[in-house]
């Protein structure tokens, strides 16, 4: 397949039981965009349900999507027909709250455990895209890591409206369809998914908080989940009562509302942060003791491939490193840093704005171009390179540490590729290594000798 109306098919993005996502570039502009197409996984189930009934589902996504305009939910660009099949365009993003979290084929393999700050602020921002949702009516009923897709500026917004139901409108419910996703659907949609209301979105947001937090899912049965703090001690007792509130297994037990949810997770951020300050005046940071040497660092590019990066890199099984180097990176001038171990400057505030790969090449070519800092020797740094300046995502770092680079940095370029299409890019807030498509976008910080 080599276009889908008048889009350029670049390659498949995922797919679905219902559908087949692909990333593509619009005609004139090149714009790369989502391009969702009706194409059932299963011949059998499109003939059990007639394929009227699929498009019309399909349109009706594409209708709910498109009359809602909000900062966290995704947009539809356009709807159209292709030989009688149809497809959706979408914003094209990079990043998911699946990828960041490492969320695995096999859905319940543990995996990373996100920072206290960073969680909550995506939770609190998928809560302001559902209040907009549950205003109009409408409940996702799929709330899951895929299904929250991140951003270049940091900001979440909710996808997929497939299984949506809409307050009001005649249901097109199909008889023995599962809706919602395992793991993350509330027990009362497992059993009445016609009759769910809003509070099944928030359970389902829930199960995402507690996994951010601790790498785990929750337990299947009522009460058997233990409490978050068991596998993260940094949360302390401040999240027993709010996480239990939101995984309540009866519905009138969980809080009322998105908004309801979103107000009390901002008492309890406040309370924790407030209490958190308090280590910063026990904390002092470890003394530097050994470092590798600028020499011992890659500083060439170089293919990685994902079977071998673990290894080459000494990373845990989450892309973390081993071992943290205790860097000392110094203010030389606002707009950079040295670390005296490794003799590298560092780029302090970034480009100021995310580039795919390509544009971050020709953004490195012209910081030499105009001498930037007085040096003409400036590089995408290497993945070798970039780990070096990580710190543990601990609480420690995020209350009492002020950050080394711009707080608006998230993820960073590295120079070397692991495909044709992909490169690896590092999480500077999280600090761990990941693919990226070379068409996705990060920021820049680059280094010097």
């Amino acid at each position: 397949m080599k276009r889908i109306g008048r889009y350029e098919i670049c390659g498949r993005l995922g797919r679905g039981g219902m559908s087949t996502v692909y990333k593509a570039r619009a005609p004139i502009t090149g714009r790369v965009v989502a391009l969702k197409v009706l194409k059932p996984r299963d011949e059998i189930f499109e003939e059990l349900v007639g394929w009227q009934k699929l498009k019309q589902l399909f349109l009706e996504e594409a209708r709910i999507m498109g009359a809602i305009s909000h900062d966290h939910i995704a947009k539809v660009i356009d709807a159209d027909l292709d030989d009688e099949t149809p497809f959706m365009v979408l914003e094209y993003f990079s990043h998911s709250i699946g990828d960041f979290i490492g969320e695995a084929y096999r859905v319940e393999q543990d995996t990373r455990p996100i920072s206290i700050p960073r969680t909550c602020m995506y939770v609190d921002q998928a809560l302001k895209g559902l209040e907009r949702l549950h205003f109009t009516g409408i409940v996702h009923r799929d709330v899951k890591p895929y299904n929250m897709m991140i951003t270049n500026d940091d900001r979440v917004k909710l996808i997929d409206f497939g299984l949506s139901r809409v307050r009001g409108e005649e249901s097109l419910a199909i008889p023995g369809m599962q809706v919602g996703s395992p793991y993350y659907t509330a027990p009362e949609q497992m059993k009445d998914p016609e009759n769910a209301d809003a509070r099944a979105d928030l359970f389902s947001l829930g199960v995402l908080m507690y996994r951010m937090f601790t790498g785990r899912l929750v337990s299947a049965g009522p009460g058997d989940t233990l409490p978050a703090r068991r596998f993260n001690p940094d949360l302390g007792d401040f999240w027993d009562g709010f996480l239990a509130k939101a995984l309540a297994v009866n519905p009138d037990d969980r809080f009322r509302s998105a908004q309801e949810m979103r107000l009390a997770l901002q008492t309890v951020v406040a309370n924790w942060q407030q209490d958190s300050a308090g280590i910063c005046r026990l904390y002092s940071p470890p003394e530097v003791t050994a470092s590798p040497s600028a020499t011992a660092l890659r500083s060439q590019p170089a293919r990685l491939m994902y079977k071998d990066i673990r290894q080459k890199l000494d990373l845990d099984r989450f892309f973390r490193p081993l071992h943290f180097h205790r860097h000392q990176l110094h203010i030389v001038s606002p707009h950079m840093l040295l670390d005296p171990l490794t003799g590298l400057y560092w780029q302090r505030q970034g480009s100021g704005f995310t580039l795919d790969w390509r544009q971050a090449c020709d953004y490195v070519a012209h910081l030499n171009e105009q001498r930037a800092e007085g040096k003409s020797s400036w590089r995408l740094p290497t993945t070798e390179e970039l780990l070096t300046i990580l710190r543990p995502p601990t609480v420690e770092r995020d209350i009492c540490l002020d950050p080394s680079f711009a707080p608006t940095i998230h993820w960073l370029w590295s120079a070397d590729h692991c495909t044709k299409k992909q490169a690896w890019m590092v999480d500077i807030v999280e600090s761990y290594i990941g693919r990226q498509d070379i068409d996705g976008s990060a920021s820049v910080c680059a280094v010097s000798g």
